[in-house]
């Protein structure tokens, strides 16, 4: 550990593209990440089953659309997930495992994100979160997002959007964007 604000080190922590072999992991990490839902009714689901498949991680993989946080034994504690859109790179999915979570793994597997979309040329990364869950909005603005207007929402985003919201149930959710 670097201080006492339980940050980690950056030698500690690798973020590198997702290799097939970490499929197998991924599921697991996601659903110690979801752990954190479970104090909210509405959302207990995903501490119980919402997880991603080994397969759609794998789809990800192939379009090198996936990046992993592995640390100094090479083993995956985070992951991030992504889909080109026309006009932003949009993170799919973003987890940490419990153990690891509030050690700034998220903000690096963010700034990968961030970093490779300006390398393909994209002016903004976006996202999609809970509008009333109390960490989730706030931690993405202090890395630099800002909550989209429903007038600023792109056709694809707002796609996004409608599709989670019809199968997330009565939870709403915003649309998030930082540009790049």
């Amino acid at each position: 550990m670097t201080n006492a604000s339980n940050k980690i080190a950056t030698h500690e922590i690798t973020i590198r593209p997702t290799q097939l072999a970490d499929a197998n992991q991924l599921p697991k990490i996601e659903q110690s990440a979801g752990e954190l839902f479970s104090s909210i009714k509405e959302l207990s689901w995903i501490s119980e089953s919402g997880v991603q498949s080994v397969e759609a991680h794998i789809q990800f993989i192939h379009q090198h659309a996936h990046w992993v946080a592995v640390n100094h034994d090479n083993h995956p504690v985070g992951f991030i997930m992504t889909q080109q859109l026309p006009e932003s790179v949009f993170i799919h999915e973003l987890s940490v495992s419990k153990d690891w979570q509030n050690k700034g793994i998220g903000k690096l597997l963010i700034q990968t994100v961030k970093n490779e979309a300006k390398l393909q040329q994209f002016n903004a990364v976006t996202l999609t979160t809970f509008r009333d869950v109390p960490w989730n909005a706030p931690y993405y603005q202090r890395l630099g997002f800002h909550i989209l207007l429903e007038h600023q929402i792109p056709y694809s985003l707002q796609q996004i959007l409608d599709n989670e919201v019809e199968h997330g149930g009565i939870c709403e959710r915003n649309a998030l964007c930082d540009e790049v």
